[in-house]
């Protein structure tokens, strides 16, 4: 961290000299495009801005687990123009003309993930979208307990995650918004599932899921 004080910036996708994130390497994050996961069917419509590899994957991991929050601007910017594109999107437009501001309620981190990585990386993106369109973040999930889902397949981050993600009532989305449930990666869709199921059950209607990334 403190090098990254002392130092020029590198770009995260291309490690050029210069921005956080260059301009040519800004143009990797899309319009939000449709993703299909089996535990995500017949729940809610999910979307992410890129496939997980490449320019785009590079700079993720560079901000979730290198240390660089100078990147986390850039980021939330790519998530506020998804929002912003939603009346674009034709299964989006109908939800999306005359009807109350976002919520975003971000995906959350064990501890010991979010020690390691400096504090919520999801929620960090949320704050900075957040302020560009004028939406609110509820931190309405918790996630304690289990191990890390790198590698585990779909049926075992299921069961990863049973009894570990828990409802916040402290961090209830307000009133009357329309909730979105935003992450960094989609890959088997069973954390993104789980994040709605949770707030199902505690009477909150999700939207959508919104992710910057979805494994090919």
């Amino acid at each position: 961290m403190l090098l990254n004080l002392l130092l020029p910036s590198r770009c995260a996708g291309c490690d050029t000299r210069g921005a956080p994130v260059c301009s040519a390497c800004s143009r990797v994050w899309g319009t939000p495009t449709p993703v299909s996961r089996a535990p995500l069917a017949n729940l809610v419509p999910a979307y992410a801005l890129a496939r997980y590899e490449g320019v785009a994957k590079r700079i993720l991991i560079t901000y979730k687990e290198r240390g660089r929050r100078d990147v986390a601007p850039t980021l939330g910017r790519a998530l506020a123009t998804a929002l912003s594109s939603f009346a674009a999107v034709p299964s989006f437009a109908a939800l999306s003309s005359g009807t109350p501001p976002w919520c975003l309620v971000p995906a959350p981190s064990r501890r010991t993930a979010s020690r390691t990585r400096g504090g919520p990386h999801v929620q960090r993106l949320a704050e900075v979208c957040a302020r560009r369109v004028g939406a609110y973040v509820a931190p309405a999930l918790t996630l304690k307990g289990g191990r890390d889902a790198v590698g585990l397949s779909r049926a075992e981050r299921a069961r990863n995650l049973e009894g570990h993600l828990h409802y916040t009532p402290s961090g209830r989305p307000p009133p009357g918004t329309r909730v979105v449930v935003v992450d960094d990666v989609i890959t088997t869709g069973a954390t993104s599932a789980a994040c709605v199921t949770t707030l199902k059950n505690a009477g909150i209607k999700v939207t959508a899921v919104v992710a910057l990334l979805a494994t090919v």
